[in-house]
């Protein structure tokens, strides 16, 4: 266990609000297109889910989820993607025969179509109209990460101007530093116990120790929390409440779930994925992959 956790608070919308949201422009409205109850004691949840059922509601009778129709499962395919589904897949065709079939003088019509696949517009407004609430505690080298992620998110962290309590701390594997990039790791190195440089600093204590002993007893002598608080090491794990509108979310998603982002990270950023995912399937689903 890392410590990293991503916990649900609250959400508003759901795929079908993002339709909605769409068709307005045209005065029009869609509804749920299929409703069913599951018992969870006796299927998987996860495959309703996966097969793009949203969970709606408890029941006595079970968990009540619905599902949108193929046209408007289409609408948000088309929202995320920037064109319909034919005409995705005809540029998809025409880049890999270029590719593949590659001649003198097609290089200025495999480059346009690039080009035009670059350019695609994103309908992402009738996404902005939801909202998604979640609880991060993560440690403070991987919140500056998260937190660089500022369009249509909300950030609320807990201080330690005005906290004071015992300070928690992530516990690293060392990794190798990369070969091959400027920034990132290599396989895991060893715990920090292992390492003999932080043994045996100031009587046995390793950093992080020393380092908590020091704030404690700043604050013991009294320090202002405010003040204190700045010897403690980014290992420190801070929480906070985060609410953003779900195309911003697949936005911090797929930046930090990337194979080049650091994999604490990475973690965080998939336990988001795992926790929104269910909530708005169609939509995660276009949005992401």
């Amino acid at each position: 266990m890392t410590g990293i956790k991503v916990t649900y608070e609250d959400h508003m919308g759901t795929d079908l609000s993002v339709v909605n949201a769409a068709k307005v422009s045209f005065g029009k409205r869609s509804e749920w297109d299929e409703r069913l109850n599951h018992y969870s004691e006796a299927n998987d949840t996860n495959q309703w889910e996966l097969e793009g059922w949203s969970f709606y509601s408890e029941s006595t009778s079970g968990d009540v989820y619905h599902k949108l129709s193929k046209k408007d499962q289409s609408l948000i395919q088309f929202l995320a993607r920037g064109c319909t589904s034919g005409d995705w897949n005809s540029l998809v065709n025409n880049i890999s025969a270029e590719g593949y079939n590659y001649r003198q003088g097609y290089e200025n019509h495999l480059e346009g179509l690039l080009n035009h696949l670059r350019k695609m517009p994103s309908h992402w407004s009738p996404f902005a109209h939801t909202a998604i609430t979640l609880h991060l505690k993560m440690p403070i080298f991987v919140a500056r990460q998260i937190m660089k992620h500022t369009t249509g998110i909300e950030y609320n962290e807990v201080s330690r101007r005005y906290v004071d309590s015992e300070p928690e701390f992530y516990r690293p594997v060392w990794r190798m530093k990369a070969d091959n990039v400027k920034q990132g790791s290599g396989p895991e190195f060893c715990a920090m116990d292992q390492l003999h440089i932080n043994v045996h600093i100031n009587g046995g204590e390793d950093y992080v120790e020393m380092m908590v002993n020091y704030y404690n007893w700043l604050l013991d002598e009294g320090v202002a929390p405010e003040q204190a608080r700045m010897i403690l090491p980014q290992s420190m794990f801070t929480e906070v409440i985060t609410t953003g509108n779900l195309y911003a979310w697949a936005n911090l998603y797929l930046q930090r779930s990337d194979s080049h982002a650091q994999k604490e990270t990475q973690e965080v950023a998939k336990q988001i994925g795992d926790i929104i995912q269910p909530l708005f399937p169609v939509s995660w689903e276009a949005l992401t992959k």
